[in-house]
């Protein structure tokens, strides 16, 4: 039983260092209430976690280990976009805990990886349940993706303003 009991506190703890989590992570209670609707999955290196282009409804938090980030060109050509490590507090697939769309990148374990899972259906059964928990949730997650929405609009004028250029410089 003791063991079991560390392995909550670890795990609460590892929660309370996840910035989706910081307006509530000094309730314990709210944090208890998290843990409970996430559980723990496996993944041996190399084996994939998510999959670009599958519909998915599970979000992820990397406790162990580390995985990889891909996406597809129009092409078909594969690159990487990034590395996570799970020592720096990260997760992935929080889209999906609100909408219901298609996997916009796939996720691969780079060495053996330990997750906490948590679906779209018990977030928003706990949202239900305890709205204190849920909000805060949420507007982390509308804010990480106002956040996004504003690069992808500056990195789009820098793209057009470059192709703009090039354009004149042909015609002068």
């Amino acid at each position: 039983m003791e063991a079991k009991q560390a392995d909550q506190e670890e795990l609460i703890d590892r929660l309370k260092h996840i910035s989706l989590f910081s307006a509530i992570r000094n309730d314990p209670h709210y944090m208890e209430h998290l843990l409970a609707i996430c559980s723990r999955r496996l993944f041996r290196a190399n084996e994939e976690i998510i999959r670009e282009g599958d519909l998915g409804s599970t979000m992820y938090i990397l406790t162990k280990g580390e995985v990889t980030i891909r996406k597809r060109t129009r092409a078909g050509d594969s690159y990487t976009v990034l590395n996570l490590r799970a020592e720096a507090n990260v997760f992935f697939g929080e889209l999906a805990l609100i909408d219901d769309d298609r996997r916009s990148a796939t996720v691969i374990a780079a060495t053996d990886a330990e997750c906490l899972e948590m679906t779209k259906a018990s977030f928003l059964a706990l949202g239900d349940e305890h709205p204190q928990v849920g909000l805060p949730v949420t507007r982390e997650i509308a804010r990480i993706l106002s956040g996004r929405l504003r690069k992808t609009t500056e990195d789009m004028m820098t793209i057009f303003d470059a192709l703009v250029n090039e354009l004149k410089g042909d015609t002068a």
